[in-house]
């Protein structure tokens, strides 16, 4: 199964990406020398805490206050 992998060139270390096997080597499009698999950062997102819109945080805990304390 394919999927997307950064790597970096080791002689000109142009960064790039490329839909490729986990174990296959990858070559740079630009000078054609190898390129060593980068580890990426997982993209992760938590709810209401990320602050991806305004007033996420006071909905998330209004969401999970317990059933006593709502108004």
């Amino acid at each position: 199964m394919k999927k997307l992998f950064d790597f970096q060139c080791r002689d000109c270390k142009e960064n790039f990406e490329k839909l490729t096997e986990y174990t296959q080597v990858s070559t740079c499009p630009l000078c054609g020398s190898d390129a060593d698999k980068l580890i990426s950062a997982p993209r992760i997102s938590l709810e209401g805490i990320s602050g991806s819109f305004p007033g996420a945080a006071i909905a998330w805990a209004n969401k999970h206050k317990p059933i006593a304390q709502r108004d």
